[in-house]
């Protein structure tokens, strides 16, 4: 009986933590908001809250975290920054894990509207105008995407595998001004 209730015990451990974890992260994100200056989630992270992405035909809200170090990545979705030093303007790119923060991408549409809001509480919609698959990690921005007005979403691909690989879903999204 004590093996099985520890059993029990140790399996529920991460999902607990992971729903600890994401109380935590909302409070800091409330935090930044309220006070107007970022907040760490809990002293030792190694990532700050710097959005909120909002899927409104979805009602998917998410943390959007200023790193996607590997604790930040295990707890939300990050911003990818410096993709190309060369580029003075760039879009905002944000990556997550398939199999948890980003899961959503997989139902998104092009067409859907995204909503950012920073914490300055400033606030932009994009629509989706494009979706594709690579088949390298490193992310190849088009010459022709107005870099300072979009969107990038990406996650692993495919959706269901197990295992890492060099594919990847990206989405891509423009401002509507």
């Amino acid at each position: 009986m004590f093996l099985g209730i520890f059993g029990i015990a140790k399996a529920s451990f991460m999902p607990i933590k992971a729903i600890i974890g994401q109380h935590y992260l909302e409070a800091a994100w409330q935090e930044s908001l309220r006070n107007n200056r970022l907040s760490k989630p809990w002293k030792s992270a190694d990532f700050y809250m710097i959005g909120e992405l909002t899927v409104p035909r979805l009602k998917i809200s998410r943390v959007i975290l200023n790193s996607v170090s590997g604790e930040a990545m295990a707890w939300g979705i990050g911003r990818v920054d410096n993709i190309n030093k060369r580029l003075k303007k760039q879009p905002i790119i944000l990556a997550g894990h398939r199999d948890s923060h980003m899961q959503f991408m997989y139902d998104l549409e092009v067409g859907d509207k995204i909503e950012l809001m920073m914490s300055d509480l400033s606030v932009q919609t994009y629509i989706i105008t494009k979706t594709g698959i690579t088949n390298k990690p490193a992310l190849d921005i088009p010459v022709n995407l107005n870099k300072e007005n979009s969107l990038i979403l990406t996650t692993c691909w495919p959706e269901k595998a197990s295992k890492q690989g060099p594919h990847r879903y990206i989405i891509f999204s423009k401002q509507i001004v």
